[in-house]
């Protein structure tokens, strides 16, 4: 029984050493007119599905290569997401999914959340996407851009790595977010996290920002910024600075609020400025972007050289030059310590960089202290008093 168990072995192993077997061809994809997934969750309600209108399944590999897909991901069983893409690639029953080509990620509600790419992973399981290529966060008035973003549904939170750029239109331009073109202005930083649903927005280290128009730019810096998108504002963190290069014009702030739709800077701390020589500080301040126009309420202090005024308030607009200052107005010039009060004094800047003061209409109340008379020089007679209230 031995011999012969040999002999077959033997004949067995001549065979096989004389002619190999074919490899079976690879098993064709089965196509399918449609795909159709639904996935529910732990009480019955839908919790995402899939749908294209082509798919080819692949047995071996388990992996489906679909066309337009089109899915939806529920909160409570309501539609909450949208997603869609050109092509994608389904593995298992939908462990994960690969979207590729003009990806929109759609966050449904009164105020829509658009998430644009090239190309993201969806792990349903863990309710997490990953969009990796040219990934944009847009709403109706702001964009954000950057390398990478990590969408986590159940937190409702974006994560934007890779010098992310916020981009930042008014109402009259809104619709240029969706537009790819030139925001007025843009604030970037190193990271930021982003609640799309609820708004709040972080960037915890430094940003930088540049306002652009017809008239020039600033240039804005502070050390984080924290805000709410969905109520329109944003707050700057200590310190803030703003230049103006081409009109030598700073302004050094603390905590400083952005209203986003309104487009003003403001601040209820005080600071300190300058444009060209006049300098100047205050207890508050409320900068307009649209109308480029800074507006002091409280403890206005103006000072160029050889002057100094007070005010309750003041109000300047850099692009002209004009400014007006009211309220127990005190203007001080070193010249025979001149003091004129008025409850309001206009004025605009020269081209020698300094301001021209005049009153216009308002009672202005002066004193003048004139030099003491020279010894042996001789009083000249007069008809009439040198300064006339």
């Amino acid at each position: 029984m031995k011999r012969l168990a040999g002999v077959g072995i033997a004949l067995l192993l001549g065979g096989c050493a004389g002619s190999k077997p074919k490899a079976p061809p690879p098993a064709e994809p089965f196509v399918f007119k449609a795909l159709d997934l639904e996935q529910q969750d732990s009480k019955g309600r839908p919790a995402w599905d899939l749908r294209s209108p082509e798919a080819r399944y692949d047995i071996t590999r388990q992996v489906a290569q679909t066309r337009q897909p089109r899915g939806t991901i529920y909160k409570r069983g309501k539609p909450n997401i949208t997603v869609s893409a050109r092509s994608g690639t389904v593995i298992g029953d939908g462990q994960a999914i690969q979207l590729e080509g003009d990806v929109l990620i759609t966050l449904l509600g009164p105020n829509p959340v658009r998430i644009t790419g090239q190309q993201a992973r969806w792990i349903p399981s863990r309710e997490l996407m990953l969009i990796d290529r040219q990934p944009v966060a847009l709403d109706r008035r702001s964009r954000i851009s950057a390398q990478l973003a990590t969408y986590y549904l159940d937190r409702d939170l974006i994560e934007l790595r890779g010098q992310p750029v916020l981009e930042q239109w008014d109402g009259k331009a809104a619709k240029a977010a969706g537009a790819n073109k030139p925001a007025p202005l843009r604030v970037q930083t190193a990271l930021v996290d982003w609640r799309p649903e609820q708004g709040d927005l972080q960037a915890p280290q430094q940003v930088r920002g540049l306002r652009s128009d017809k008239d020039g730019q600033l240039n804005l810096t502070a050390t984080s910024l924290k805000g709410n998108l969905r109520e329109g504002y944003v707050d700057l963190m200590a310190p803030v600075q703003v230049r103006d290069p081409k009109r030598k014009g700073w302004l050094n702030a603390q905590q400083t609020r952005w209203l986003i739709n309104a487009q003003q800077l403001s601040s209820d701390q005080p600071f300190q400025g300058a444009f060209n020589k006049l300098q100047g500080e205050g207890d508050q301040f409320q900068v307009n972007l649209a109308t480029s126009t800074v507006f002091i309420p409280a403890g206005c202090n103006l000072r160029q050289p050889g002057e100094q005024l007070t005010a309750q308030r003041c109000q300047w607009n850099w692009p002209t030059g004009r400014f007006q200052a009211q309220g127990d107005v005190v203007l001080q010039r070193n010249t025979y310590k001149q003091i004129t009060r008025s409850s309001e004094l206009r004025g605009s800047i020269g081209k020698d960089g300094t301001a021209v003061f005049s009153s216009p209409g308002a009672k202005v109340n002066s004193q003048f202290t004139l030099p003491p008379q020279q010894k042996g020089a001789k009083p000249k007679p007069r008809s009439t008093p040198a300064v006339q209230f």
